[in-house]
């Protein structure tokens, strides 16, 4: 029997002359498709636009359709019923925000893109997700989707070339996508691996013993899209910090299921503290998701278990980050961040429903004994480098401290490297249509390595 606290908002839309639309798209909301079935059944217009009168988050507030609904909520099993009841896929609310199509191709749901392709979803229809005019394609290039842009690739060349085409044709269409994005997977598994000029260090510095870092690298998160090559950012940042000297035992290298949030704040909060003195340098690196609070205008990083619509209870934030490390007795504190923060897409994730901001992220003030490093301003997206298998500012960042901004005695200076990787990595942003500029904050110029 169900509590009784779960039937209110359905009790109180039906006792409403216009009860049944918003009943139905609370139900669609919590996905429950045993009450979507009995209130189509009891006359519910299936396409009724509707605010969700018991909706708590700004977007349940805005009028959409059920299946909209049902496409924001990631509820798969209610977006087939209400599709095979006749919900219209193209349907939209007041304005074409939240049109379906969009929605799935921004969160990176190819199994809610199948369902709607199959009912007849028009790929070309423009819709304002992230900017005015936007299609589900343009979307998901700027997410970095690939899955999502080979189903809406295959959609959409059949449709412009053939015509008008059945639902069972799109149908097969999807299918053969999915099935060759797998085939594509399996042998990517199996081939070797993307490698860069970056990943083996050619060199060999002496054994410092006073060094530590800490290391996160998060390609595939728990439950929201994977922050692509990250994981192998990563690893590389390891294996340059040894070839720089830093003891195996001082290097913490965070992924997978280790990366969570509990293993981050342990090793910034207990582990650092216990083992730098002042005599020690620090380096802190984060490869993965950022994510900003559409409220307070926050940033923060993502653990393995981050979650975007929790960033107070799951995400680790920038300025205790910065208060942490700030707090240490090392006489040297780097930090190096490949993440964005706009929620924009690239390596950010934002809360479902909420628009990417226009504003730019407040990421905290940076204390005075910090040097950090940051992949983007607030307002940007990150890149990657697809040949290189790895984030834009990671590959040359370690370009350069690797020996490309060393001067002529051998030094390689805070800004000297920033003013080595800055250019780089805007043209290579600008080759892919974006506008990339890495970020320095540092109270002075700081010798990072000498070879």
């Amino acid at each position: 029997m169900r509590p009784l606290l779960q039937l209110l908002p359905y009790w109180l839309a039906i006792t409403c002359l216009s009860g049944c639309a918003s009943s139905l798209r609370v139900a669609a909301r919590h996905g429950d498709v045993a009450q979507i079935r009995a209130l189509l059944d009891k006359g519910a217009k299936v396409d009724e636009i509707s605010s969700d009168p018991m909706g708590f988050v700004a977007h349940y507030q805005q009028p959409m359709t059920p299946l909209a609904q049902a496409v924001v909520d990631e509820r798969i099993e209610a977006a087939k019923v209400l599709l095979s009841r006749g919900a219209d896929p193209n349907a939209e609310g007041i304005d074409s925000y939240y049109r379906p199509i969009c929605v799935a191709a921004s969160r990176g749901n190819a199994a809610m893109l199948k369902i709607l392709l199959e009912s007849g979803a028009d790929v070309h229809r423009p819709c304002d997700y992230d900017e005015d005019g936007q299609t589900a394609m343009a979307i998901a290039r700027k997410r970095q989707f690939t899955n999502i842009i080979r189903m809406l690739e295959g959609s959409g060349a059949e449709i412009i070339a053939g015509g008008a085409v059945s639902k069972q044709d799109i149908a097969d269409i999807v299918q053969a996508a999915v099935e060759g994005a797998s085939k594509a997977q399996g042998k990517a598994g199996q081939a070797k691996a993307v490698e860069s000029d970056i990943d083996k260090p050619d060199y060999r510095l002496p054994e410092r013993l006073n060094q530590f870092a800490v290391i996160v690298g998060i390609g595939k998160y728990s439950d929201i899209p994977e922050a692509q090559y990250a994981d192998r950012d990563g690893e590389t940042v390891k294996s340059h910090l040894l070839a720089m000297g830093f003891p195996s035992r001082n290097v913490v290298h965070l992924a997978g299921e280790k990366a969570g949030y509990k293993g981050i704040e342990k090793f910034v909060e207990t582990w650092l503290p216990k083992n730098a003195d002042e005599s020690s340098r620090v380096v802190f690196y984060f490869s993965g998701h950022g994510a900003p609070d559409p409220q307070s205008g926050q940033a923060y990083l993502l653990p393995y278990d981050g979650d975007p619509n929790f960033l107070e209870n799951t995400g680790y934030p920038i300025k205790r980050l910065y208060e942490k490390l700030s707090a240490l007795k090392a006489k040297e504190i780097i930090v190096a961040m490949d993440a964005c923060f706009s929620g924009s897409g690239g390596r950010s994730v934002l809360a479902k429903g909420a628009r990417p901001l226009v504003m730019k992220v407040d990421s905290a003030a940076v204390p005075q004994n910090l040097t950090v490093f940051a992949a983007a301003s607030g307002d940007q997206i990150t890149s990657t480098l697809e040949d290189k298998g790895h984030g834009t500012f990671t590959y040359y960042f370690l370009k350069g401290l690797s020996g490309g901004a060393k001067d002529a005695s051998g030094r390689v200076m805070s800004t000297a490297l920033y003013d080595y990787l800055k250019p780089k990595v805007q043209d290579a942003a600008r080759r892919q249509n974006r506008d990339q500029q890495p970020v320095l904050h540092a109270a002075g110029d700081r010798e990072l390595v000498r070879f």
